[in-house]
């Protein structure tokens, strides 16, 4: 059995003996996609239940599928703190995207590990004339279109990404591609947010190799890092191949294709074409080059 698929049976078991008691906790928007809400929290899970479904009208008008998915958007009294940290939103493996209700911005240096980039952030934040609730919704808003293309890869479509990485990095590319198309305004903040983390924090792991070996165990400083990573490499593959990437990474990556592929190999797929834009961001983050 794959590791990715003992994850998503635990999720799945988790789900029915934790998430779907937590309902009664909660209340609920009385219209549009089913939304949980910790009592208080009304407004950001108005903006979240927005955002998510602009996101599924897209992409169901666009592949013809149908998403069957709920939200809930827990404050941090109402998390699964026992389980996940709050903050780290996520999707169930089954119907369920879990998403935090926000927080203050000292709470989200010390929840995702940044204290030691603290100044850097904050003179991000100054330097780019926005507020620190900006970068903090706009990664929210971002991070919760990420777990929903999770769902997306693994139930709608018959692509099977072949590590961690590509399975990182797909869900960004989904993400991605409908805040560009639909939601731009929600890419500066996360930017600042990405590139300040990309240039400023030093990893203790750099390689792909080394977010697949130690996935489960990377510190939150560490995969936050990574994960700016992958945006940038999503947000440049998408200037080139726009809203034709994912059906190329359905064929690259199918789940009839039995063959295993090398790094280079996955990396040549990854790249769809596209000028050496892959192999160049491979040597960029795992020699931790600055992304101007």
């Amino acid at each position: 059995m794959s590791t990715v698929k003992a994850i998503l049976i635990f999720l799945r078991l988790w789900e029915i003996k934790l998430i779907d008691p937590k309902v009664k906790e909660t209340d609920s928007l009385v219209v549009g996609l089913k939304t949980y809400y910790s009592p208080g929290s009304e407004k950001i899970a108005a903006e979240l239940q927005q955002l998510v479904s602009g996101a599924i009208k897209y992409y169901e008008e666009k592949y013809s599928v149908h998403f069957n998915i709920k939200l809930m958007v827990l404050d941090s009294t109402r998390w699964f703190k026992a389980v996940v940290p709050f903050g780290f939103v996520f999707y169930s493996g089954d119907k369920w995207l879990v998403l935090n209700a926000g927080m203050t911005y000292s709470q989200f240096k010390s929840v995702y590990n940044l204290s030691e980039i603290a100044a850097q952030l904050d003179g991000s934040i100054k330097a780019n004339k926005i507020t620190a609730p900006d970068l903090i919704y706009s990664r929210l808003k971002f991070l919760s279109l990420h777990e929903l293309g999770h769902y997306f890869v693994d139930k709608l479509t018959e692509a099977k990404s072949p590590n961690f990485w590509t399975n990182e990095f797909v869900a960004w590319y989904f993400a991605n591609e409908y805040i560009s198309q639909r939601e731009p305004e929600i890419k500066k903040g996360f930017d600042v947010f990405c590139r300040t983390v990309a240039n400023n924090y030093l990893p203790d792991h750099k390689s792909l190799q080394d977010f697949n070996e130690y996935y489960s165990n990377l510190s939150k400083g560490n995969f936050a890092w990574y994960h700016s990573r992958f945006y940038f490499l999503a947000d440049a593959l998408y200037k080139c191949s726009g809203v034709a990437y994912l059906k190329a990474y359905e064929k690259n990556f199918n789940k009839q294709d039995t063959m295993n592929f090398t790094p280079e190999g996955i990396i040549e797929r990854i790249n769809a074409n596209c000028n050496e834009i892959t192999p160049k961001w491979v040597k960029a983050t795992e020699s931790n080059i600055i992304i101007p």
